[in-house]
């Protein structure tokens, strides 16, 4: 190994790259916290160390997504091997940047690349639907009450941080993204977790699976804020197609949220929201008539 792990996770390194069948030299890399790269030959992995609360199941959830949704053709890295013991995954090695970064970078997202990750989520979404209905009802009711408080709430928030905006508009936002039906989705949603390179894309860190809305999650997938607050989507980029009309109200509200400070990140002037927030429903333009008029802001809000 070229890199210079502890003790402890070297054993751990080691055990899953003789589950993988991989010889005792190569090139290691670390990536980022409990995640390397192995090269050697024809070899280019990625070595996962699972760490934390739920450990084992996160594990297990997400070494065998890889294993079940490569069968059915879906946007993820194939599965090379998993060590329980060793609490250790070996997936392939996406090349690529991640859709966080491409929405970061110079140059305005393109249209073909838009498609890409649009076409990516569906065949994700089709892979995925063969496991809904082995959920019990039960369940699935359970759900749906707590995804649309969560909807409710976050709806609630905005209104509360942007006062000009016509409150029954945001409503609607709300009420468009919960109109769908429940299904089981990749819970970790982040443009983070899409590695992209032109035209493939693959969903990578799928370690917890759930119920929620597809549009809503996808909107977490492809939106993004930067350094300066200004927000970024790949919904800018798709072309004027009315079966997005959830998508792009759940990219709305999400952004609203994001814009808001609901996560932590800084409050987004009202003017710039104004002139960024992506939608073209008619809520969305009655909200972007109503940042127009906020002409005042606390310091805390740059």
């Amino acid at each position: 190994m070229s890199s210079s792990p502890s003790a402890e996770t070297e054993v751990r390194l080691r055990a899953i790259l003789t589950a993988a069948n991989q010889p005792a030299q190569g090139r290691l890399r670390p990536v980022s916290h409990g995640l390397w790269r192995w090269t050697v030959g024809d070899s280019d992995l990625v070595l996962k160390l699972f760490d934390g609360p739920n450990a084992d199941e996160r594990l297990r959830t997400e070494a065998a997504l890889y294993r079940e949704l490569a069968l059915f053709d879906a946007p993820v890295p194939s599965f090379a091997a998993e060590v329980a013991d060793a609490r250790a995954l070996a997936r392939a090695w996406i090349p690529g940047r991640t859709l966080y970064q491409r929405l970061l970078a110079t140059g305005p997202f393109g249209t073909s690349e838009a498609q890409a990750v649009r076409r990516a989520w569906h065949r994700l979404l089709q892979a995925l639907a063969r496991w809904n209905a082995r959920i019990p009802d039960a369940r699935r009711q359970d759900a749906l009450n707590k995804r649309q408080v969560e909807i409710a709430t976050v709806a609630q928030a905005v209104a509360g941080a942007f006062a000009s905006i016509p409150a029954d508009a945001i409503d609607v936002l709300g009420d468009t993204v919960v109109s769908d039906d429940l299904t089981l989705l990749p819970l970790d949603s982040s443009p983070s977790n899409i590695i992209i390179d032109g035209d493939r894309v693959a969903f990578i860190d799928l370690e917890l699976i759930g119920l929620d809305f597809a549009d809503w999650t996808y909107a977490k997938y492809v939106t993004a804020v930067d350094e300066r607050g200004v927000l970024r989507s790949v919904v800018t980029a798709h072309r004027d197609d009315q079966a997005l009309d959830r998508h792009h109200a759940a990219v709305a509200l999400l952004s609203l949220a994001h814009a808001a400070g609901l996560w932590g990140e800084p409050r987004i002037l009202p003017s710039t929201l104004a002139t960024r927030l992506p939608g073209r429903s008619t809520a969305a333009r009655r909200i972007r008539a109503g940042l127009r008029l906020e002409s005042t802001v606390t310091s805390e809000s740059g």
